[in-house]
């Protein structure tokens, strides 16, 4: 399915008005939309079409997302060092970082700092002035490129009707695509991209990292893109 036969099913959709979601709780939205539109429910990354991806979100409420992982050869510290010098203990006894972390301090006073040279980086530091880890930020872009090179953006008004049922008036959609490092630096800067550190120490002592995640929320997912076209 290209886009020109996606934005023609998203215009019939819209002509359908209220729909009852097919599917309590929170995955409603994405999974009806999906039914809507013919594709199979299925587990795998791979595009919904071509090399588009479709997301949905209830207007007015948003959920924070995972764009990527990145974590290749950024490391100023040793990750164990950065876990023993700025991380607590868990409530397992094991001694662990997971933090969510922009540009103002977070609680364990690590905060990112946008570097805007000739080769702009984005780097992560401790408020001592210690600098813990650096990406280049067309590094991440091209990530998030590889990933979500196109995507189609649903937006829906929700209500409950009188059976208590989920309902859904799919009626905003936009065809993005093309990120872009002047707009990803804009949302770092902004605190609209964040970064989750993820790691423990295992018992063995060594570090079980389970990937940098930079983060945004859905309906800030617009704002990554060079390209937008409104489809309905």
């Amino acid at each position: 399915m290209d886009i020109n036969e996606v934005k023609e099913k998203l215009k019939e959709i819209k002509k359908l008005g209220w729909v009852i979601s097919k599917r309590r709780g929170n995955t409603g939205i994405g999974y009806t939309l999906e039914m809507l539109l013919g594709i199979k429910e299925n587990n795998l990354k791979d595009p919904d079409f071509d090399e588009i991806e479709l997301k949905s979100q209830r207007r007015n409420v948003s959920n924070r997302v995972t764009m990527f992982t990145f974590n290749r050869a950024v490391w100023k510290m040793r990750q164990e060092d950065l876990i023993k010098n700025y991380g607590y203990v868990d409530t397992t006894g094991r001694r662990a970082l997971y933090c969510t972390v922009n540009t103002k301090p977070n609680p364990q006073n690590l905060y990112l700092s946008i570097e805007e040279k000739e080769e702009k980086k984005l780097q992560l530091y401790h408020s001592t002035g210690i600098l813990i880890a650096e990406w280049k930020i067309a590094d991440l872009v091209n990530t998030f490129r590889q990933k979500m090179p196109a995507l189609v953006l649903v937006i829906a008004d929700n209500r409950i009707n009188s059976e208590g049922r989920e309902e859904f008036y799919f009626n905003e959609a936009y065809y993005l695509k093309n990120p872009d490092i002047d707009n990803f630096i804009y949302l770092l800067k902004n605190d609209k991209i964040v970064v989750d550190i993820r790691m423990h120490l295992k018992k063995t002592g060594t570090v079980r990292n389970h990937g940098t995640a930079f983060r945004i929320d859905e309906k800030d997912l617009y704002f990554c893109f060079q390209y937008k076209e409104k489809l309905i």
